[in-house]
């Protein structure tokens, strides 16, 4: 994903999404997504996207369009949805080591090291959980 903009973010209603759609009998509309979870209707449909392109989710288009679950949530990791998702590493955010003048080489690289581990532990500790352990 090119759009430079917070994996929590997008991560966090990505997850929102998926939930209201569970609860969510036939085919939800993006304008009733966005509304149930207070979001801007183009910025969820980003989302949406992704979430359609990585199998999470199907979508149908029209008049009577809208979104459904493409698996059971105990089938949906929510490293699958952070992975559907991810602009930047979460850990860029909270580790961010873009300026390599502060420190030595071997320091920075050292950083950028703990910094990849950090997103490693993320997706771990995201792969043990799926959907339905929110439901």
């Amino acid at each position: 994903m090119k759009t430079n903009v917070s994996s929590t973010k997008w991560f966090g209603l990505a997850v929102q999404c998926l939930l209201v759609l569970d609860e969510h009998e036939e085919l939800c509309p993006s304008g009733v997504l966005a509304d149930k979870l207070g979001a801007n209707s183009q910025f969820l449909r980003k989302i949406l996207t992704h979430l359609v392109k990585s199998g999470l989710i199907r979508a149908k288009e029209g008049r009577n369009g809208g979104y459904s679950l493409a698996k059971p949530p105990k089938e949906i990791t929510l490293a699958s949805i952070y992975e559907a998702v991810r602009a930047d590493p979460y850990a860029k955010g909270f580790l961010d080591v873009s300026s390599s003048e502060c420190f030595g080489h071997s320091t920075h690289d050292a950083l950028l090291e703990l910094r990849d581990e950090m997103e490693s532990w993320l997706v771990e500790g995201l792969s043990r959980k799926t959907l339905a352990d929110l439901l």
